[in-house]
């Protein structure tokens, strides 16, 4: 379902981080949440479109070149004592790079979380767009990003449950394809495949598919699939077929 900004937060790590962050070293900060956000600016990565013409050319040829990861703006109504607009502005005085978070309110259900965008860079400003008699007072800050954006897609709170066993699709005779059906699982897991012959593991055999071989002759075929989110794991295996032909 598509969602609007309404109800984005902004946070801003006071400590400086002058190296690059993976998805875990972001989360694993603490941060400070900016109040009375209005609006942020656009962020993502930018990439510079190259040209060249030759002499013969006909069609101008292109390629990536350099990336800028962004320069979005935050404006805040001002707010002097609010912990996340004092650290931007304390922020905005040095030369240092800050982690930065927006939060979406985005969650597809009540166990699961929002999208979370993480970056890195620069603060700068207060701006002060100023205005007439019954405008708000009014700063902007902007962020000079330094990395590649990373965005976490809403993730369940809840460790997957199966509540419909696996089953399997397929004829059963050397040479066919047999399909994994997952089952109804709840936590909107991702899949993983063990296919079994007679109880036991086939090595190699992890995929949702799977061709019978000679060795499946007169012997019964299942299949363990396991489901897992950020929150946990479960495991279920279908019932047995009859034995192939």
């Amino acid at each position: 379902m598509a969602n609007t900004n309404k109800g984005r937060k902004v946070f801003i790590c006071t400590t400086p981080q002058p190296s690059t962050l993976n998805e875990s070293q972001f989360a694993a900060l603490t941060y400070v949440e900016v109040s009375n956000v209005g609006a942020v600016g656009e962020s993502g990565t930018n990439t510079n479109i190259v040209s060249y013409d030759e002499l013969a050319t006909e069609v101008t040829q292109k390629q990536k070149g350099i990336s800028n990861a962004g320069d979005p703006t935050i404006e805040c109504a001002r707010n002097p004592t609010d912990p996340g607009q004092v650290a931007l502005r304390a922020a905005g005085k040095t030369k240092l790079l800050y982690a930065v978070k927006f939060e979406d309110a985005d969650a597809p259900d009540a166990n699961s979380t929002n999208t979370v965008y993480y970056n890195r860079g620069l603060v700068t400003g207060p701006t002060r767009p100023n205005g007439r008699n019954e405008d708000f007072i009014l700063e902007v800050f902007t962020l000079g990003l330094v990395q590649t954006e990373i965005v976490v897609d809403p993730t369940s709170l809840v460790a997957p449950a199966n509540s419909l066993k696996p089953s399997i699709a397929g004829v059963l005779t050397q040479g066919e394809t047999l399909t994994a059906i997952p089952g109804v699982w709840s936590g909107n897991p991702g899949f993983a495949y063990q296919w079994k012959r007679d109880g036991t593991n086939i090595a190699g055999a992890t995929a949702a598919t799977y061709t019978l071989v000679a060795g499946d002759a007169a012997k019964a075929i299942s299949v363990a699939v396991t489901g897992t989110n950020g929150a946990g794991n479960a495991t279920a295996t279908s019932a047995a077929t009859a034995n192939v032909t």
